[in-house]
C-alpha cells in the first residue's frame, strides 16, 4: 500500500488536474508533502520572525539584566528557544499533526486548542502591535526634518496608516505564508545595514567615562521577558517547516540550527552595542536615544521601517490563523472559503494596525508578551507534546503501533474551496480504500517527505524521518518546562509592579 508523499505512475486515461499555485499554496499550508522550500529559505523565514520588534528592545534588556548576566541569559535563552521549535515538530511528526493547536488539542483536549490559539494570538498580534509601534517611533522622526512643508508626515497615525495599507496589507493576503521566503531573505539582509549604521555612529554617542561592564542590573526579572520575547518564533514553526522540501526531523534541526544561530549573532550585535552607547539609560527602542537630525542614523530608522514593513506579516499569518480556529473558519474538514479569508484579514489588520497606533509603551509590550505567551509556546507546550508523544516508545513490542507511523496521511481535500473544475485534483484521485491516501503526481508535480518511504520497512522510517526520543531530550524538555514557568512568573510581576 503506497504511503502519501510516495511517487506512483499515473493510469493513462485517468485525466489530472495540475495543481496551480493557489492549490499549491493551500495545500502547502495545510499538510506535508508539498513544500518547495530549501532549508536556508525556511531558515531566513524563521529568522524574519524572530528578528523583528525584540532586536531593539535587547540593548534594554541587556541594560536592566546586567551586561555579563544578560550576555550568558540570551545565548541560553536562544538555544532552549531553538529545541523548543525542534520538539514541537517532532511531536508533530509522531501523531501525524502539522497544525500547532491541533497538536495541542490533541493532548490536552478542547481546552487545550483554544487556550493554544489564544497564546499565539497573543505573542503574534502583540508582535505585529510592536512593530507598528515601532513604525510610529521611527518614520515620522525620520520624515519630519526632511520634508517641513509638508505637515501630514509628522502626524503619526496617518503616517503609519498609509504604510500599512499600501505596503503591509498587500503581502497579507496569500494563505501560505511560504510566499514571504524571498521577501524574508531581503528583509533579513537589510538588518545588518541597520546594524551598520550603529556602529558607524555609536561610538559619537559614547560618554566620556566608558560603560561599565556589570554583572548584574537592576531589573533582571523584568529582562527575562524580554529576551523571551526576542527570540521565540514557534508561532510559526508548522507553517514554515510545511514548506520545508526535505521535511526530515534532521533538516528541520539544521533549519532551526541556522536560523537561530543567524537570529542571537544579529540581535546581540545590536544590544551589545546599544548597551556600551547608553547604558542602564538606553530606551526600549533604541533609535530614540539618538537625536532625529543624525543622517547616517536617520538611514538606519529608514531601513528599519522597511524591514519593519517585510517582518510584520511574520506574525500576521499565524495570527490570523489561530482566529480562524476560533471563529470555525477553519477545522480538519475545511479551511476557510476565499470570502472569509479577504474578510477576516482585512478586518484582523485594522484591528491590529488600530493597536499599534494608540499603544506607545514599547517596554511592556515586550514584558507581558513575552512573560505570558512566548514562555507558553516556546518553552512550556513544546515540552507538554515532547513527553506525551514519547509514551507509545514505551509501550513495549507486543503494543500497537505509535500513532506516529502515519505521519503523513492527508486529511480530506480541500477541492471545494480550490476549484470549480470538474475534473479530479491531484490529491482526489488517489485510492480511497485505506485511511493512507497517496496523491498522483508527476514531473511537473512531485510532492514528497523526505522523498518518500517504503511503508515495509518501518524501521527505516523511525531512524530516517523522525528521531528517536533520547536522555538528552527528556532533560532538556525538564528544563524548558521549568524555565518557562519560572519566567512567565517574573516577568509578569517586574511588569505589573512597574509605576
Amino acid at each position: 500500500m503506497a504511503q502519501y508523499g510516495t511517487i506512483v505512475s499515473i493510469p493513462r486515461k485517468q485525466k489530472v488536474h495540475h495543481l496551480t499555485q493557489a492549490e499549491r499554496d493551500l495545500l502547502q499550508c495545510d499538510r506535508p508533502g508539498y513544500g518547495s522550500r530549501s532549508k536556508f529559505e525556511v531558515a531566513f523565514n524563521l529568522v524574519n520572525a524572530t528578528v523583528g520588534a525584540g532586536i531593539i528592545g535587547l540593548p534594554f534588556a541587556i541594560g536592566h539584566c546586567g551586561f555579563v548576566l544578560g550576555l550568558v541569559t540570551s545565548v541560553f535563552v536562544a538555544i532552549l528557544s531553538q529545541l523548543g521549535l525542534y520538539m514541537v515538530i517532532l511531536a508533530g511528526q509522531r501523531v501525524g499533526i502539522y497544525k500547532f493547536a491541533v497538536l495541542v488539542e490533541h493532548i490536552m483536549g478542547r481546552f487545550g486548542y483554544h487556550f493554544l490559539n489564544s497564546m499565539i494570538i497573543i505573542q503574534a498580534g502583540g508582535a505585529c502591535i510592536s512593530y507598528f509601534i515601532l513604525l510610529g517611533d521611527t518614520v515620522p522622526v525620520l520624515l519630519e526634518p526632511y520634508l517641513p512643508q509638508f505637515e501630514m508626515v509628522s502626524t503619526r497615525t496617518l503616517v503609519v496608516c498609509t504604510i500599512a495599507f499600501l505596503g503591509i496589507l498587500p503581502l497579507n493576503m496569500a494563505r501560505s505564508i511560504g510566499s514571504l521566503a524571498r521577501w524574508s531573505i531581503v528583509s533579513v539582509m537589510l538588518f545588518p545595514v541597520v546594524v551598520l549604521t550603529i556602529v558607524i555612529r555609536a561610538p559619537s554617542y559614547m560618554p566620556d567615562e566608558p560603560i561599565p561592564v556589570t554583572w548584574t542590573g537592576p531589573d533582571i526579572f523584568g529582562a527575562l521577558g524580554v529576551f523571551a520575547f526576542a527570540f521565540t518564533c514557534s508561532q510559526v514553526a508548522f507553517n514554515n517547516y510545511l514548506t520545508l522540501e526535505d521535511q526530515s526531523s534532521r533538516s528541520w534541526r539544521l533549519t532551526t540550527s541556522i536560523s537561530t544561530f543567524l537570529s542571537w549573532m544579529i540581535s546581540m550585535v545590536f544590544a551589545i552595542l546599544g548597551y556600551f552607547c547608553f547604558g542602564t539609560n538606553v530606551q526600549p527602542n533604541l533609535f530614540t536615544n539618538f537625536p532625529s537630525d543624525d543622517i547616517i542614523i536617520n538611514i538606519g530608522r529608514f531601513i528599519l521601517g522597511c524591514t519593519m514593513v517585510l517582518t510584520i506579516p511574520l506574525g500576521f499569518y499565524p495570527t490570523r490563523e489561530a482566529v480562524q480556529k476560533v471563529l470555525g473558519f477553519e477545522t480538519n474538514d475545511k479551511m476557510p472559503s476565499k470570502a472569509q479569508h479577504y474578510t477576516l484579514t482585512i478586518v484582523l489588520f485594522v484591528i491590529l494596525l488600530a493597536g499599534g497606533v494608540t499603544i506607545r509603551s514599547l517596554g511592556k509590550v515586550y514584558g507581558l508578551v513575552g512573560g505570558i505567551s512566548a514562555t507558553t509556546l516556546a518553552f512550556i507546550l513544546p515540552a507538554i507534546a515532547y513527553f506525551y508523544t514519547t509514551k507509545p516508545w514505551f509501550q513495549g513490542a507486543s503494543s500497537p503501533a505509535p500513532t506516529w507511523t502515519a505521519t503523513i496521511t492527508p486529511r480530506p481535500s480541500y477541492s471545494q474551496s480550490l476549484s470549480d473544475d470538474k475534473q479530479p485534483l491531484l490529491w482526489e484521485v488517489a485510492s480511497t480504500a485505506s485511511s493512507s491516501r497517496t496523491p498522483f503526481v508527476d514531473d511537473e508535480d512531485v510532492s514528497t517527505v523526505d522523498g518518500g518511504y517504503d511503508e515495509t520497512d518501518d524501521e527505516d522510517l523511525v531512524s530516517d524521518y523522525v528521531d528517536s526520543p533520547s536522555l538528552f531530550l527528556d532533560i532538556v524538555a525538564v528544563i524548558l518546562f521549568v524555565w518557562g514557568v519560572l519566567v512567565m512568573f517574573l516577568s509578569c510581576y517586574s511588569v505589573l509592579t512597574q509605576d
